[in-house]
């Protein structure tokens, strides 16, 4: 993965939340900038479940050289997301949306990048809490310009998969013991709850959000029918299966919402960019181009 040589150090704002400012959040300089009028103003990036922050920062380095002027928000997601209150996890994400509602329709160019599942129900989490506040609905009060990037996500919830991703970061095995039995029991309170309840599977309100294509409606409330997405996935992903992601991405061809795929071949989950930078980046810039000439 291509770095920047030199950058700057993101500022936590939150738990789990950390900014990077981009020159056009209002730094001046007195050394003449080339034109960024194309390139995204926002950047929100929504980590992997468990993902360590130099891993992440390596993501921020690289938008760093391609659009340095944009404004990076990272969210992180921490393996207790899953345990927290839905009030909780929106509470958490606050900062995020006052950034957004302070900045966003003044930038109106954001790009959403999100890891995984759990990068997945960040993003998710976010757009619930801006709809709650009612901000930044797509043409309010202009069109808001944006791109979506889904590596290796979405997938389908089971047990096996759970355990694999929530003790894949605990390199002791006897640590791995607590986390077994909290995943166990969280699986059987919610297939209890489907039961008797009828509770969705884990996952689903994710895949039915990005499947929105109405105004207001998408997964982010800018995001609509003509927001151009890109569905990273591998065919070695032992977590995300590219079946499950194909599927999603034909329900979304379907609905005419603006689909892409890029299928890698040998790429463990959410390792696309570290083996194939050039593809993985090249694919990315191409993206935010379709968002921005339509």
């Amino acid at each position: 993965m291509h770095q920047s040589k030199v950058s700057s150090v993101p500022v936590p704002i939150g738990k789990g939340i950390y900014l990077r400012n981009g020159s056009s959040f209002g730094f001046s300089s007195s050394i003449p900038k080339p034109d960024h009028s194309n390139d995204p103003n926002f950047i929100l990036i929504f980590g992997w479940m468990g993902a360590k922050l130099p891993h992440l920062i390596k993501y921020m380095n690289v938008y760093e050289e391609m659009y340095p002027h944009a404004t990076q928000i990272l969210v992180q997601c921490p393996p207790e997301f899953f345990f927290s209150f839905h009030t909780t996890k929106m509470n958490n994400l606050i900062p995020v949306a006052k950034l957004l509602e302070d900045h966003g329709n003044k930038t109106a160019r954001i790009l959403a990048h999100s890891f995984s599942n759990g990068g997945g129900m960040q993003m998710y989490t976010l757009g619930t809490l801006l709809r709650s506040r009612g901000s930044l609905r797509n043409g309010t009060p202009q069109r808001i310009v944006s791109a979506l990037i889904l590596d290796s996500s979405p997938g389908v919830s089971s047990l096996n998969v759970a355990l694999r991703s929530f003790t894949a970061s605990i390199p002791n095995v006897l640590l791995r013991i607590p986390m077994i039995f909290m995943v166990t029991l969280l699986y059987g309170l919610h297939a209890i709850n489907r039961r008797l309840l009828r509770a969705r599977p884990f996952f689903d309100e994710l895949k039915s959000a990005l499947l929105n294509g109405d105004d207001g409606d998408g997964i982010l409330p800018w995001m609509n029918k003509t927001t151009p997405r890109i569905y990273m996935c591998s065919r070695k992903d032992e977590l995300v299966l590219v079946e499950d992601v194909r599927r999603h991405v034909d329900e979304a061809k379907r609905r005419n919402l603006k689909v892409k795929i890029e299928v890698f071949e040998d790429t463990p989950h959410v390792a696309h960019a570290r083996k194939y930078p050039e593809r993985y980046w090249g694919a990315v810039k191409d993206l935010w181009a379709s968002a921005i000439h339509g």
